[in-house]
C-alpha cells in the first residue's frame, strides 16, 4: 500500500481552515460598509468572503495529492474522513460547522476529481471536459430539474456541498463555492502536474475564472446563480494552447461535446424568454 501522505493532506486541511477560520474569527470587526437595512448582506464584505473562500480552494487543490488520491482504496478512505467530518459539522456551532463542512466538501469532492485527472490520457482531452462540464453546469443550474437548482432550495444540502465563510460582520457562514467546483479544479491540476501544464499558470486560470464567476453572479443577479464551471473550464483551455490540441481520433467526441453546450444554452436562453 503507498505511504499515506499525511503532510500533505495536513496542509490540504491547513489550507482550507486557517483562512476560514482567521475570517470568522476577524468578521464582527472588519471595518467595511454596513449594508443599508438590517437583514441585507454588503456587496463588499460578500466579495471579500467569497475571495477568500476561492483562495482557499485553490491552494488546497494545488496541494492535493492526487496521484496518491486517485487510487480507490486510497480515495474510498479519504472520502470517510470528510463523510465524517460532515456529519461532525451537524451538530457543531455554526462557525466551527462552516470550517468542518467546508474542509469535508474539500476531500470529498478532491477524491472524484483525483480519480479522473489521473485517468484522463492526453491534455487536449481538457478541451472536452470543459464543453461536457458547461453544458451539465448550466442544466444543472437553471433546469427546474437540474441537481443544483434542486439543492440551492435545500438548505441543509446548500450547506453540506458548498464551501462556506463568514460574510462580515457575521461570524455565521454562507455559501460560497459549490461541490463540483472544487471537484473540477482538482481535476484540472492534476492534469497540468501530470503533463506538465504549468501548476502556477492552470492556478492562475482557475482563480481568474472563479473571479469572472463571481462577478457575474454579483452584477447579474440571475435566479440561482451563475454556473461557475464554465468560467473555470474556459480559463484553463485558454490558459494552455495543450488544452485545445485535440488529438484526431477524439474531435469527434469533442464536436459532440460542444454540441451540448449549444443545446445548454439554447435551453437557457428559452428559460430565459419564457421565464423561470
Amino acid at each position: 500500500m503507498d505511504a499515506f501522505p499525511g503532510r500533505d493532506l495536513g496542509r490540504v486541511a491547513l489550507a482550507v481552515l486557517v483562512p476560514l477560520g482567521a475570517l470568522a474569527l476577524v468578521a464582527p470587526y472588519v471595518p467595511l460598509p454596513r449594508p443599508p437595512a438590517q437583514g441585507e448582506v454588503s456587496a463588499l464584505a460578500a466579495a471579500l468572503a467569497f475571495g477568500i473562500t476561492a483562495g482557499a480552494l485553490l491552494l488546497a487543490a494545488y496541494l492535493v495529492p492526487a496521484a496518491w488520491l486517485g487510487r480507490a482504496r486510497n480515495g474510498a478512505l479519504v472520502v470517510g474522513a470528510g463523510l465524517a467530518l460532515a456529519a461532525l459539522s451537524r451538530v457543531v456551532p455554526p462557525a466551527a460547522s462552516g470550517l468542518l463542512g467546508s474542509l469535508a466538501v474539500v476531500l470529498v469532492a478532491s477524491v472524484p476529481g483525483a480519480a479522473v485527472g489521473e485517468r484522463i490520457a492526453h491534455p487536449g482531452h481538457l478541451l472536452a471536459v470543459a464543453l461536457t462540464s458547461t453544458a451539465v453546469d448550466l442544466w444543472s443550474v437553471y433546469a427546474p430539474r437540474g441537481v443544483t437548482h434542486a439543492v440551492v432550495q435545500q438548505p441543509v444540502l446548500l450547506e453540506l456541498l458548498t464551501l462556506r465563510a463568514a460574510i462580515p460582520p457575521e461570524r455565521a457562514p454562507s455559501p460560497m463555492i459549490g461541490f463540483g467546483d472544487v471537484v473540477f479544479a482538482v481535476l484540472y491540476l492534476s492534469v497540468s502536474r501530470r503533463f506538465g501544464l504549468g501548476l502556477r499558470r492552470t492556478t492562475a486560470a482557475l482563480g481568474a475564472g472563479l473571479l469572472a464567476a463571481g462577478v457575474a453572479a454579483m452584477t447579474l443577479g440571475l435566479p440561482g446563480g451563475v454556473p461557475a464551471l464554465p468560467f473555470l473550464g474556459f480559463a484553463v483551455v485558454l490558459a494552455h494552447r495543450e488544452a485545445r490540441s485535440v488529438p484526431p481520433g477524439d474531435r469527434r467526441t469533442t464536436l459532440l461535446a460542444a454540441a451540448l453546450v449549444v443545446a445548454a444554452v439554447a435551453r437557457v436562453a428559452w428559460l430565459f424568454r419564457h421565464g423561470w
